[in-house]
Order: structure tokens, then C-alpha cells, then sequence
């Protein structure tokens, strides 16, 4: 249970650090620096995807608790 979080935020942070870097190579890539510019971008996907991973697996951790333990 706890590995399948650890993977899909893992995954989740991947996916959109890859986001970034295409987003780099497509809007920044005629420059000859573009490659600075893509690092800068994976970086801050990759801490948006975790962010994001984490808050998906709260939510579903706090929805799957039995109806008395919430009140």
C-alpha cells in the first residue's frame, strides 16, 4: 500500500519533470542555452508533480476511512 503511493508520486513527478522539459526544448530550443532553461522547468515540474501526488493520495486515503472515524 505504502510503496503503490511512494510509485504513483514518484510517477506523477516524472511525468510532469518530462512535461517541463518539452515545454523547455519547444518554446526555448532555437537558443543556443536552451538547455538551462529546460533543467529550470523539470525542476519545477517535478516539485508541482509531487505536490500534486501527494495531495491526490490525501484525498483518497481520506475518502476510503469509514463514515464514524471522520466525525
Amino acid at each position: 500500500m505504502v510503496m503503490t503511493t511512494i510509485v504513483r508520486i514518484i510517477g506523477l513527478s516524472l511525468l510532469t519533470a518530462g512535461l517541463g522539459i518539452g515545454l523547455g526544448y519547444v518554446f526555448f530550443g532555437q537558443y543556443s542555452d536552451w538547455g538551462g532553461v529546460a533543467l529550470l522547468l523539470a525542476c519545477v515540474g517535478g516539485i508541482i508533480g509531487a505536490v500534486a501526488g501527494a495531495a491526490q493520495a490525501i484525498v483518497t486515503a481520506l475518502h476510503q476511512k469509514p463514515q464514524s472515524e471522520q466525525e
